[in-house]
Parts: C-alpha cells; structure tokens; sequence
C-alpha cells in the first residue's frame, strides 16, 4: 500500500509540473510578465504618484552603482531621479514563478537618465513580482545598467 502511494504521488507530481511548464502555460506567465513590466516601466517613467500604488510594502531597489531605496525611499527620492523616454523595450523575458511570486529576468532597451547621468541604453534588469490581494506587485528590482 506504501509502495503504491508514493508511485501514486511521484506520477501526481510529475504530472503538475508538465502542466505547469506546458508552453501555454510558459506563454501565459510571459504575457502576464511583460504587461506588468509595461505597467511597472511606465510608472516609473510618470513618476512617483504612478509607481507608488505598484509597489508591495516589502519593495526594494539595488542599482548597479550600490544605490538602493526601500518603498518609502524609493517613492520620496528614488523615482524622482528617474528621467526616461517613453519609448523602451523588454527583451529576452525568462520567466519563473511559483504559487503568488514571479520573478522576470530581462534586457531593457531605455533611454534614460538617473541623477542626470545617462545609462546603458540595453542593460538586464531584475524584477520580482508577489500577488497581494489578486494584484501583482513589485517586491523587488535590480537595474544594472551602468552609468555611460
């Protein structure tokens, strides 16, 4: 009976996980992903009253000169030192997520400037999204462009 129950949840398991990485599956979580990345660029390229309402409370930020803001930070200094063109892209999105969190690894082609200093035009980025109340939120992100 022990025997046929572990089989019985080895093959439930392998089943789930061929579900959940099915390329619809894949191609859902990638659509779901680049529409809260549009979201979440484009709130912060409004500015802080518009990213704000994106942010879980447990939001943090770590750019690649060492600089990094929590929600609060980011909201009051961080996002005003933001200056970019509305004109940007996301690619080559790797996707994973788990239960409510998602975490994006991308390239962001941006024209953009962070405390009047210009930065790599195409550089990867680092976003860690979490479900709060049916919402997806940004928890965590990661620019590493440099400053040119």
């Amino acid at each position: 009976m022990r025997k046929t129950t572990s089989r019985f949840i080895i093959a439930t398991a392998f089943a789930a996980s061929l579900v959940l990485t099915a390329p619809g599956a894949a191609d859902e979580a990638t659509d779901t992903a680049r529409a809260l990345l549009v979201a979440f660029t484009d709130g912060v390229i409004a500015g802080p009253d518009a990213v704000a309402p994106l942010l879980a409370p447990e939001y943090q930020i770590m750019r690649s000169n060492g600089v990094g803001y929590d929600r609060n930070g980011y909201i009051n200094r961080g996002a005003r030192t933001v200056n970019a063109r509305p004109n940007y892209a996301h690619d080559d999105l790797v996707v994973t997520t788990d239960g409510d969190v998602m975490v994006v690894r991308y390239m962001l082609q941006i024209d953009e400037t962070i405390d009047g200093k210009a930065i790599t035009r195409r550089a990867p980025r680092l976003t860690v999204f979490r479900k709060i109340g049916g919402a997806w939120k940004v928890t965590a992100h990661s620019n590493f462009a440099r400053t040119e």
